[in-house]
C-alpha cells in the first residue's frame, strides 16, 4: 500500500535528501507526476539555486522500509507535502461553497424579478382595524 498523498503539479512541498533520515527541508513544487507513487520535484535552494529532483518518493511511503532497491533508490530523496499545501486542501472546499452561495445570492434579484425584495428584506406592516 502506497502512503502517496494526493498531489497535484504546482503543489509546496519540501524535499529531502535522506528518505531513511528526513531532516534539513529544501523548498520545492511538484513539477510532473511520471508514475503513480513518484513525483519530479522543483527545488530551490541559495546555494544552488532550481534543481529538478525525478523520481521522489513520499517520505512515509512504505517502500523506503519493504523494498530490497530502497537503498538505490534513496539517491532521489523524498518528498513531503509542506504545511501551506495541507492548509489550502482543507480550506478549498469551503471557498469553494463560499464562491458558489454568493453567485447564488447574486443571481437572486433576477429570479425575483426587478423591486421585489427578498423576504428577509421585506417589512412587515401591521394594519390596525
Amino acid at each position: 500500500m502506497s502512503a502517496m498523498p494526493s498531489v497535484e503539479v504546482g503543489d509546496l512541498v519540501y524535499w529531502y535528501d535522506d528518505p531513511v533520515n528526513p531532516s534539513q527541508p529544501t523548498l520545492g513544487w511538484i513539477i510532473e507526476r511520471p508514475g503513480r507513487e513518484t513525483v519530479s520535484v522543483l527545488t530551490f535552494s541559495q546555494v544552488a539555486g532550481f534543481i529538478e529532483k525525478k523520481s521522489v518518493r513520499h517520505k512515509d511511503d512504505p517502500f523506503w522500509r519493504e523494498s530490497e532497491v530502497a537503498g538505490a533508490w534513496s539517491q532521489w530523496g523524498c518528498f513531503a507535502l509542506h504545511p501551506t499545501t495541507e492548509i489550502l486542501r482543507e480550506l478549498k472546499p469551503f471557498l469553494t461553497k463560499l464562491k458558489l452561495d454568493a453567485a447564488r445570492s447574486a443571481d437572486e434579484p433576477a429570479r425575483r424579478g426587478p423591486g421585489r425584495p427578498r423576504k428577509e428584506d421585506a417589512v412587515e406592516v401591521e394594519v390596525a382595524e
